[in-house]
């Protein structure tokens, strides 16, 4: 028992620690801004072309909650967005564009695809191009641990900051901790125990967890970050290599 109390002693505070690291830098961001000349209803029909040059089934408008203009991902869109246009102030003939991801990464990538499609702003000096990324080696990298498959969809690509980086491989090592140690702290508690007589008589004793019948159940746990992983990897190489296709280029 002080085992099972130990463990989830250890996963309360990483659990604490994660949510305090996630919420403080989370607070430091709301978003990232284009201001560009022109009324909202000029602006919108810009970006709206370049959300149909990307792809016309991948965003709905939305609500505006207090802006003209509103687009949305739609479930089946690798991207992760609430893009915002309004107006800069109630006397100014200028609009803005407000974008707003739960990835800093996408926010800094929308503002940079922006400014050199709405703005023709050259990118800057130390941007690079992107080069495709390949389902196969992401989600083979998922098979052995998702903290690769994130890995390796981060490196060089613009979705993601290494705030990004370092919440998302923090989170699956997170769950494989809890999921996998706690399958493995149930199978443990739960070996045969020998009686007085079975000592007396010399009876082979249990074995160790993974000859336990409930060692399928540490398999079966850890197989559920890499389930949720697979689905996020597809996302994560898909917008890639979509943003990587129109030939923009990137300053990480």
């Amino acid at each position: 028992m002080k085992s099972v109390k130990g463990f989830r002693s250890i996963v309360f505070y990483l659990c604490i620690t994660l949510f305090l690291s996630t919420s403080v830098t989370s607070s430091l961001f709301a978003g990232e801004s284009v201001e560009i000349l022109g009324g909202p209803e000029d602006v919108n029909l810009r970006l709206v072309a370049l959300l149909n040059k990307l792809d016309p089934d991948f965003y709905a408008d939305e609500k505006t909650q207090g802006f003209v203009y509103r687009y949305k991902h739609r479930w089946k869109n690798p991207y992760d967005f609430n893009i915002y246009v309004g107006k800069v102030g109630k006397t100014s003939p200028d609009s803005i564009i407000r974008i707003e991801s739960p990835r800093r990464g996408q926010e800094r990538m929308w503002k940079q695809i922006m400014e050199q499609e709405l703005l023709q702003k050259p990118p800057h000096e130390s941007a690079v191009p992107l080069s495709e990324k390949y389902h196969l080696v992401s989600q083979g990298l998922n098979i052995i641990t998702p903290m690769a498959s994130v890995g390796y969809n981060s490196w060089n690509s613009p979705l993601f900051t290494n705030r990004d980086t370092f919440v998302s491989m923090s989170i699956y090592l997170l769950c494989d901790l809890i999921l996998a140690g706690g399958a493995y702290l149930y199978a443990q508690e739960n070996l045969p125990k020998k009686n007085i007589w079975d000592n007396m008589a010399n009876v082979k004793g249990a074995g160790n967890v993974w000859e336990s019948p409930n060692a399928v159940g540490i398999f079966a746990a850890l197989a559920v970050s890499r389930a949720v992983r697979a689905f996020d990897a597809w996302e994560d190489t898909s917008a890639h290599n979509k943003t990587a296709q129109f030939g923009w280029s990137f300053k990480f």
